[in-house]
């Protein structure tokens, strides 16, 4: 009898345990999803940056620096082309960029003891300059703000609220033409924020600090008005969260990190009236991560779908949109604008 109470007291404590665990690690993965998302979103900045700046134009590109704005404020477009394929490398072309963007992104997990649904809004500002004819230089500084709504976290007593008071980043970057149709990328981002965790009852404040590698290679391909590009890359965060209290508890916030392979296939078709459509298939990896993901999924897809529209020889147009697939329990879709202005 002694052995038998023993035994079950054994087997309560561990199933405790366990659902302690499963929502603890529900609310971990919350904040990895986070930095996971944030992440991904800033590196594609940079990749969408370099494929619309470094990268080899399809033919006939060269005819849109015949293309102007009137006195009027309308577009007259040159509607003649020459097989030149230009490429960032060539000796024509602007030393100096600025650029502008704005991004939507909804994500939301279904996980148990982790649900919520989010949405996040980012606005950048960059500036770069070609060193050399191989090499550019750019430096962009952006400001965050997430609004994610929690669903039954803390064994469903938590249904509040988890908000940015804000969310500054600075991110450095560069892409380097190994050949005309050989690129690597690099960037670096410290992004460093202020986070309000509310439960619908108390409220409480802590500071995350989060510092991003991101490394690639491509490689581009052109066939007549079709451009087919590949790149490979592996990108590193790590986020620093501090220890804050809410409603007299203290609540210690879990270090996170993530080392995720990436690869992207696309292909882009080009208009003499300066659009270019381009879709493309993105593949993501967790080679290293600070917790196990949700039903132990370590990768997923995104799909993606543009247009690049270069209005004038200075003037590039950006619109992306992209959705989220194949991660357990995960759903996440986006969009962004971009205005690029070359002198």
């Amino acid at each position: 009898m002694k052995w038998t109470l023993c035994a079950c007291l054994v087997l309560v404590l561990m199933l405790f345990g366990t659902v302690a665990f499963a929502e603890t690690n529900g609310q971990e993965q919350a904040n990895e999803d986070i930095v996971r998302a944030s992440s991904q979103a800033l590196t594609n900045i940079v990749q969408t940056r370099i494929a619309t700046i470094a990268a080899p134009r399809p033919a006939g590109l060269d005819q849109i620096s015949r293309n102007s704005i009137d006195k009027n404020g309308n577009f007259a477009f040159s509607l003649t082309g020459e097989d030149l394929g230009l490429s960032a490398g060539d000796d024509e072309g602007y030393t100096f960029g600025i650029w502008g963007m704005g991004s939507l992104m909804h994500f939301k997990s279904t996980a148990d003891g982790g649900k919520y649904d989010a949405n996040a809004y980012n606005a950048m500002l960059g500036y770069d300059y070609r060193a050399t004819s191989d090499l550019l230089l750019g430096l962009a500084v952006g400001y965050g703000y997430l609004d994610l709504d929690k669903k039954g976290w803390s064994g469903g007593t938590d249904d509040g609220s988890l908000t940015t008071d804000y969310e500054w980043t600075l991110m450095p970057y560069l892409a380097y033409n190994i050949t005309d149709y050989t690129i690597l990328d690099a960037a670096f981002a410290y992004t460093d924020s202020r986070y309000k965790d509310d439960d619908g009852t108390n409220s409480g404040h802590y500071d995350s600090s989060r510092y991003l590698s991101n490394i690639g290679l491509s490689q581009y391909y052109l066939l007549d008005e079709w451009m087919f590009s590949g790149r490979v890359g592996y990108m590193y965060v790590h986020g620093d969260l501090s220890t804050y209290s809410r409603g007299g508890v203290t609540i210690a916030n879990p270090d996170s990190y993530l080392g995720q392979l990436n690869g992207e296939a696309k292909a882009s078709y080009f208009f003499l009236n300066g659009l270019e459509p381009y879709g493309s298939l993105r593949y993501f990896y967790d080679a290293s991560v600070s917790s196990t993901p949700v039903d132990s999924d370590y990768d997923e897809f995104e799909g993606v779908l543009g247009a690049n529209w270069y209005a004038t020889d200075q003037f590039i147009l950006n619109l992306e949109t992209g959705m989220g697939m194949g991660r357990q329990k995960f759903e996440s879709y986006r969009g962004q604008l971009n205005l690029r202005y070359e002198f």
